[in-house]
């Protein structure tokens, strides 16, 4: 009798080692079923990549402009900057924002991460400058048609 018990419960723990084991290789065989695909353009995906952002915040991007916070909304990641050696009324808006616009177009179009991560899955970047005492400049927006791609949304 003892050992039809110990056949059955070796049998038991036999078949629980291979539920476990196909468990195992199904959930990470095929983690999409199991894990929820964020919206690239949401704003909880967007905040998460905020938050990390976030913990590098304030740098100094060079000797004049320092990033101050990121920001996310649904579709749009905005950057803060300070413009550390000037005052608003030192700076002429216009041509800042001109300057401005075509520098972070230019760079964002130009920088892998920038496209595949945002501009191509229908990100808009937001760059929001401030003078040195935390008074708006100008704001800038590039765009997934700035770089080429169709708008969505």
């Amino acid at each position: 009798m003892v050992s039809t018990e110990k056949h059955k419960m070796t049998k038991t723990l036999a078949w629980i080692a291979v539920g476990l084991v196909a468990g195992y290789l199904v959930f990470w065989g095929l983690p999409e079923v199991f894990q929820t695909k964020l919206d690239p353009r949401s704003q909880e995906r967007l905040s998460k990549i905020a938050a990390e952002l976030n913990r590098s915040v304030p740098v100094m991007i060079d000797k004049e402009t320092e990033l101050t916070v990121v920001e996310a909304h649904e579709a749009m990641l905005i950057y803060k900057y300070r413009v550390v050696l000037y005052s608003v009324n030192q700076l002429d808006h216009q041509k800042f924002a001109g300057g401005a616009k075509q520098r972070v177009t230019q760079g964002a179009c130009n920088q892998p991460e920038m496209l595949e991560d945002f501009l191509k899955k229908g990100v808009t970047l937001r760059y929001s400058y401030f003078d040195k005492d935390k008074q708006h400049i100008a704001t800038v927006d590039v765009t997934p048609a700035d770089c080429g791609f169709k708008q969505t949304g």
